[in-house]
């Protein structure tokens, strides 16, 4: 790609000497010449995410390029004018530009600079055409307007995204296809509701963006035992002025009879939590704290269990239904608590014992409302299921 332009541009420099050493006079040529661009780190573009944190981490022409072409890319023309990057900073850009900006659905994994005389221009690869981009777009708005419109507080950062988080988790179903673009889009989330762990997140990140809670998506390795490895991506959250990380792909796994179930154990996690089976991930936050923890925020969590925590436990999830969930998640911090937890309220029946003197909401027991349970010893979770 370079070679061609540096071809051209020597070319062209023959030519010229070529003509002087004739003293032919030709008229002043003037060019669009973009590559003498300002050292000065240009401010983002005002289009596509408020929130651009690999942005931010691109080099001064590296940036400028990233506005160029977000600043045109909507009309999907044929190339778009940049400065001069070589194939190192084209690939900053363009994961830039695909990380930072969940609205770009309409453009594959595929795209080129190439140089035509003194310019070089960008071009990529549209997986649809601008009318079905245009029918998409306004689909994906009224997904996203209608959710917004659901949420109960919207100024509750912490409130808002939980109800963004089981949105995702409760309406997508993980699904991934090689080449298959839709399924790592936020049209594939929000409107197929279908999506590989790449759909989920742009979903969140697209609205978190649209409530105006700064965050980014992340990628890396992730691995267990009840979960395939290999590469994987999730967010980073910036909730009451720390960052978390927020896995809703791995909040939504599937029981061993196949259905799936809304877990709460990667909502708002430190970079130590999230490390114990996501790995070879980089981002410019730190996540160290533990206060807008799911379970932290709800009181959900036991470092020890027995009897002495039962009517605190019975409370917790009598509250927790009136306030409409229906898969209530409780963590366990360490083995020793889990199983003794585990043993008392399954395997000795005290779960039964403990709801019966809670109602629900139309005067019922709790226990009438209990369909089943879903008990997770890696993770050292029991997760209750309501009708």
């Amino acid at each position: 790609m370079k070679n061609k332009k540096r071809t051209v541009v020597i070319a062209i420099a023959v030519i010229i000497l070529s003509l002087i050493s004739l003293k032919i006079n030709f008229p002043d040529l003037t060019f669009p010449v973009i590559n003498n661009y300002t050292t000065d780190p240009p401010a983002p573009s005002s289009n596509g995410s408020p929130y651009k944190l690999y942005y931010e981490k691109l080099s001064s022409v590296e940036k400028q390029a990233y506005n160029m072409i977000l600043d045109k890319i909507y009309d999907m023309p044929d190339k778009i004018l940049v400065p001069d990057v070589d194939e190192e900073s084209l690939d900053n850009v363009f994961r830039a530009l695909l990380y930072d900006n969940p609205d770009l659905f309409f453009i594959g994994r595929k795209c080129s600079v190439t140089a035509e005389l003194w310019n070089d221009f960008f071009s990529v690869e549209y997986i649809i055409d601008k009318s079905e981009y245009e029918k998409q777009k306004a689909e994906i708005d009224a997904v996203c307007d209608s959710i917004i419109a659901g949420l109960t507080d919207i100024d509750n950062q912490w409130q808002t995204e939980l109800e963004i988080h089981n949105w995702i988790v409760d309406h997508c179903n993980y699904k991934i296809e090689d080449k298959e673009y839709v399924y790592s889009s936020v049209y594939g989330s929000l409107v197929n509701n279908v999506a590989a762990c790449e759909g989920y997140s742009k979903a969140a990140k697209l609205l978190l963006d649209r409530v105006g809670i700064e965050n980014a998506v992340i990628s890396g390795q992730a691995s267990s035992s009840r979960q395939s490895g290999g590469s994987h991506m999730w967010n980073v959250v910036n909730v009451n002025g720390s960052w978390y990380h927020l896995d809703c792909t791995w909040d939504d796994p599937l029981t061993d009879k196949g259905s799936s179930v809304r877990l709460y154990t990667y909502f708002n996690v430190s970079d130590e939590v999230i490390s114990k089976n996501h790995s070879d991930f980089s981002i410019d936050v730190s996540c160290t704290s533990n206060s807008e923890n799911y379970y932290s925020a709800t009181g959900l969590v036991y470092s020890d269990y027995g009897r002495v925590n039962e009517a605190d436990l019975a409370s917790k999830i009598a509250s927790q239904y009136r306030a409409g969930e229906r898969q209530i998640q409780i963590s366990f911090s360490n083995e020793k608590s889990y199983y003794a937890a585990h043993k008392q309220l399954i395997e000795e029946y005290r779960l039964s014992a403990i709801l019966s003197g809670k109602k629900a909401t139309d005067g019922k027991s709790l226990v009438k409302k209990l369909k089943g349970y879903y008990d997770d010893d890696e993770l050292f979770t029991l997760t209750l299921i309501f009708e």
